[in-house]
């Protein structure tokens, strides 16, 4: 009798956590949340930069950056998982940058035009910041 009762508690639980989460975008139902991925990718001749966010996969994600960047000479200088912001700065020589991740978007921001400095460019700004979820 005690495993029969057991077994209508436990089928109870499940039936329970079942409901409560639905099915997801992905299919699954609700308890797990797929990780997202983001880059930075730059041509520290040319100047250019593209920056992505929320990717499911990091070779996707660095690709996009690549391509907005302009392909040629671009390379992915960082990448960044969930819950992350990203952002880069560049001095106004064009071919000085910095980069940077956070949990916070402004902490990304300082620290990028913190790294920017360092590496001692003039007039450091933020061209470029994203976040994952």
């Amino acid at each position: 009798m005690r495993k029969v009762i057991l077994r209508f508690v436990l089928l109870g639980i499940s039936l329970g956590l079942i409901s409560c989460g639905g099915r997801g975008e992905d299919g699954g139902f609700g308890f797990f949340t797929p990780p997202t991925y983001g880059a930075i990718a730059v041509n520290t001749s040319t100047g250019s930069a593209g920056i992505t966010a929320n990717y499911k996969s990091q070779s996707e994600t660095n690709t996009g950056a690549i391509m907005q960047c302009g392909l040629l000479n671009c390379n992915v200088v960082l990448e960044y998982g969930s819950n992350l912001s990203a952002a880069l700065a560049r001095g106004t020589n064009g071919v000085i940058f910095g980069w940077a991740s956070d949990s916070s978007r402004s902490d990304a921001k300082s620290k990028a035009m913190n790294q920017c400095m360092l590496n001692r460019g003039v007039s450091c700004e933020v061209k470029l910041d994203q976040c994952n979820s």
